[in-house]
């Protein structure tokens, strides 16, 4: 019983519940975040929800949106009256009284504020929507920082990837140069295909270590995004059924751009914030009017044997004649702050419409550009054994070996890239439409917990 009276006494108003308790905010609910050292394997979902609950942007937010809660309940504070004890001792003498005397005094005074033209309604809205953009800003940065691991995420696992193709074409540029050496010493080429040979031999190894060195850094940048960029200790897997479901396409993108705008939490921040500055407005106008507030106070003095007690009840009436023009310019900065707010707004919704065009668009290249990147390895692949094979049997040229050798090299980086790009872009369109969520990772999770 004292604990939680302890707790209400803390937060009178109840704001602080409005705020979730978890910096991963609603996407993934948790009480807490376990932030142990990372180790061993994770899956794209543990590197999600490690970002989240970690990284500082979503906790920077997360705190953000406890400011604003703590600014509510301060405007809610602004309906209960004042209240305060005061009290002085003092030892004082004059020329009229022969003898130093002491006096002391105590007292308790309460005021509460009768009506100011709407001034504490409008600092209480003003705060209202100050925490309504918080906690909307504060899941946007969530969802921003859900794609941003997302990518870095599969981009590891296409760099780890790339540094098996360019083992295989590093191989096959071995076989090449070990064929184009055996052809040399039988007397059936002649020497400068052996340099070539080793050239493109070099050339591969230097692309497999470039490869590694790409791999090494990524991973870095993964770690970053979960909190830590020396915890480097971890491996990647891939879950091939992550962000592999198809997007409805059928819908036209212009409502897709309708969809996202009833979704996006950054536009409820911006229009929040516009109603925030709206209030300030209103704010500002009551600061210039009259105030009406009721006082109490009760005093004790007593000056030696002599005591004194008195004690008041009444209204005070103060009515700003002139202040220096300092109202003018109030009211003209408050609405100047909602006009900016209005200009952010409107940003903010051109910036969904774009974002929504853009990943549409990317969606339907890069599913494409996928559909023929299977042919082009397959192609590819073919061609290197048949120029390969017709090298090592003395019916062809070492030109045609390291051409089909680079070619296949190309494609294979190539399908890598449009694997990669198909699911990154699934990713962002449902980001864009504000689609984005735990389903895309883990749907038998959340089934399982209905």
């Amino acid at each position: 019983m004292l604990l939680s009276g302890a707790a209400s006494a803390a937060d009178p108003f109840d704001v602080f519940p409005r705020v979730l308790p978890s910096p991963a905010a609603d996407l993934r609910p948790a009480a807490a975040c376990n932030l142990a050292a990372l180790s061993g394997p994770i899956t794209l979902a543990h590197a999600v929800e490690r970002a989240l609950c970690a990284n500082p942007a979503t906790r920077s937010a997360w705190l953000a949106s406890r400011l604003r809660a703590a600014e509510l309940g301060q405007a809610d504070s602004a309906y209960l009256p004042d209240v305060s004890i005061n009290g002085s001792l003092a030892r004082d003498g004059n020329s009229v009284l022969p003898n130093d005397y002491t006096a002391w005094q105590i007292g308790i005074e309460a005021q509460y504020l009768l009506y100011d033209f709407g001034g504490r309604d409008a600092r209480r809205d003003a705060a209202e929507s100050l925490l309504a953009a918080a906690l909307a800003s504060h899941e946007a940065s969530v969802r921003v920082l859900y794609l941003q691991t997302v990518t870095a995420y599969f981009n590891l696992l296409t760099a780890q990837a790339a540094i098996t193709a360019a083992r295989e074409v590093e191989a096959s540029a071995l076989a090449a140069f070990k064929a184009a050496d055996a052809r040399v010493g039988a007397g059936t080429a002649i020497p400068v295909d052996r340099l070539q040979a080793k050239t493109q031999y070099t050339q591969r190894q230097i692309e497999r270590i470039r490869a590694e060195g790409a791999a090494a850094r990524l991973q870095g940048e993964l770690a970053a995004l979960m909190g830590d960029a020396s915890q480097n200790h971890f491996s990647v897997v891939d879950n091939e059924w992550a962000f592999s479901q198809p997007l409805d396409m059928n819908n036209a993108v212009d409502a897709l751009i309708e969809a996202a705008r009833s979704r996006r939490p950054e536009l409820r921040a911006a229009e929040a914030t516009l109603q925030a500055r709206e209030a300030d407005v209103q704010s500002a106008r009551a600061d210039g009017m009259p105030r009406l507030s009721a006082f109490v106070n009760a005093q004790r003095q007593d000056i030696d044997a002599l005591a004194v007690n008195t004690s008041s009840l009444g209204l005070n009436l103060t009515i700003p004649l002139f202040t220096g023009y300092r109202s003018t310019y109030q009211i003209a900065a408050a609405q100047t702050q909602a006009a900016l707010a209005a200009v952010d707004f409107d940003s903010v919704n051109n910036q969904v419409a774009l974002d929504v065009w853009q990943a549409y668009h990317r969606l339907q290249t890069e599913t494409a550009a996928d559909s023929r990147s299977t042919d082009l390895v397959e192609s590819a692949t073919a061609a290197e054994k048949l120029a390969l094979g017709r090298y090592q049997a003395g019916l062809g040229i070492l030109l045609d070996v390291l051409s089909a050798q680079a070619s296949l090299a190309q494609a294979r980086y190539t399908q890598l890239l449009t694997q990669l790009g198909l699911r990154v872009a699934r990713a962002e369109l449902a980001q864009a439409i504000g689609e984005l969520s735990w389903d895309w990772m883990e749907p038998a999770e959340r089934e399982g917990t209905k």
